[in-house]
C-alpha cells in the first residue's frame, strides 16, 4: 500500500486518541519514513504500542513541549512525555532553524519516548546539505563491557552526510550486538543465537535464547562498542537532562513512570568548510572509489551505509509498503480506517 495511505492510517489512530492533527501527521511521517527505508520494526509496527500507551495515559496526547535556548545554535527541548517521533521531528526543525541562522544547530531532547528509526531524522538533515548526527538512549538491556548486569540500552546512532549524484551516506545502527526481538524469534523457532550476543543469568556467554532473555545483551565490538554505547547514553541522557545510567524505561511496557528517553541531534552545513558543490563532488568520488572495489567472496556488490535503504525506499515509493495482514487488521481495529480492505 502507498506511503500516503499508511501515513493517513497512523494519523487516524493517533487523532482518535486526542493527538492534535499536526502532531499526528508528524508522527506518521516519522514512522512511515522507517517503513520506506525498510526498517519495518520501527515503523507502523510501533503504532499498536504507542496507541496502548496513549490509551493508558502513559503518554501525553497533548504535551506542553517547551524550548530553552541558551545560545543561538543550541536548544533544549522538553518533550513533556509526548510521542517520541513528534519530539524528534520538532528537534530536526529546531536544529535546521539554527543552521539557517548560524550554520550549525544542536538540540538536546529530554522527557521523550521511543522515536522510531534514528536514520529517518538524520536523512532529513542530509537533504538540506548538512551533516547530521542523531543519538538516543533506551531501556537498559545491555551490560557494559566487563559487567554482568544491564545499564545500557540498544542506544541508536545515526550519522548522515549529503552527496551529489549518489544517495546520501546514512549510517543507522543500534549499538548492541543483537536485538531482543531476534532473540525471541530464535527462541520461537528453536534456534541458537550467535555467540557474542548475550550473557546468561550466570554472567557467562550463551547461545541459548532463553538464557539470553533471562540475562543481558552485549554491545557490539567488545570494549570499543561498549564505549560507543556509553557515549550515546551520555549525549542522549546525561547531557540532555533525560534519564540515564540504566534508569530509562520502555514506553512499550512500563507502568511505573515516564520513560525518560533522551535524544541528541546536531546538524551543520558542509558549506562552512568548502563550497557545497565541491563537497558533494568529493563525496561522489569517495563513494565511487568504494563501489569500484572488487567484492569479497559471497558478496554481490560493495555498498555503503544508506545505499540499501535508499534503494528500498525508491522501490517502495513505486510499489508500496508491504504490511502483514495481522498488522493491517490490528491498525484497523485501532481506528486506522484508511487500511480497511487492505488486509
Amino acid at each position: 500500500m502507498t506511503a500516503e495511505t499508511v501515513e493517513r492510517a497512523i494519523a487516524e489512530v493517533l487523532v482518535r486518541r486526542d493527538v492534535p492533527a499536526a502532531d499526528a501527521d508528524a508522527a506518521a511521517r516519522g514512522l512511515v519514513g522507517a517503513n520506506l527505508r525498510g526498517v519495518d520494526t520501527h515503523g507502523l509496527a510501533c503504532l499498536p504500542d504507542y496507541a496502548k500507551a496513549l490509551d493508558e495515559k502513559r503518554l501525553k496526547a497533548v504535551p506542553a513541549m517547551t524550548v530553552d535556548r541558551r545560545l543561538p545554535w543550541a536548544a533544549t527541548l522538553d518533550a513533556d512525555n509526548g510521542l517520541g517521533p513528534v519530539a524528534a521531528m520538532r528537534a530536526v526543525d529546531l536544529a535546521l532553524e539554527a543552521v539557517g541562522r548560524v550554520g550549525i544547530g544542536a538540540v538536546a531532547v529530554r522527557r521523550s519516548n521511543h522515536f522510531g528509526a534514528a536514520g529517518v531524522y538524520a536523512a532529513m538533515v542530509a537533504e538540506r546539505g548538512c551533516v547530521g548526527i542523531v543519538t538516543a538512549n533506551a531501556s537498559s538491556v545491555c551490560a557494559p563491557f566487563g559487567a554482568a548486569a544491564p545499564m545500557l540500552g540498544t542506544n541508536p546512532l545515526a550519522v548522515s552526510v549529503p552527496a551529489g549524484r549518489h544517495p546520501a551516506f546514512v549510517l543507522d545502527m543500534a549499538t548492541s550486538e543483537g536485538s531482543r526481538k531476534k532473540v525471541r524469534k530464535a527462541l520461537a523457532e528453536g534456534k541458537a543465537i550467535p555467540a557474542g550476543w548475550a550473557l546468561g543469568p550466570d554472567g557467562r556467554p550463551t547461545t541459548d535464547p532463553q538464557a539470553a532473555l533471562d540475562g543481558v545483551m552485549l554491545p557490539f565490538g567488545g570494549v570499543k562498542g561498549s564505549g560507543l554505547t556509553l557515549l550515546m547514553d551520555i549525549l542522549s541522557g546525561v547531557l540532555t537532562g533525560a534519564e540515564f545510567g540504566g534508569r530509562v524505561l520502555s514506553v512499550m511496557t512500563n507502568q511505573e513512570r515516564e520513560s525518560g528517553n533522551g535524544h541528541f541531534l546536531m546538524a551543520f552545513k558542509v558549506s562552512a568548510f568548502m563550497a557545497e558543490a565541491d563537497f558533494r563532488a568529493r563525496m561522489d568520488e569517495e563513494i565511487a572509489r568504494l563501489k569500484a572495489l572488487p567484492p569479497a567472496e559471497g558478496i554481490e556488490q560493495v555498498m555503503y551505509p544508506g545505499e540499501r535503504e535508499w534503494k528500498i525506499a525508491e522501490e517502495r515509493r513505486r510499489t508500496g509498503i508491504p504490511v502483514p495482514g495481522p498488522l493491517v487488521r490490528e491498525v484497523v481495529a485501532l481506528g486506522g480506517d484508511s487500511l480497511k480492505g487492505a488486509g
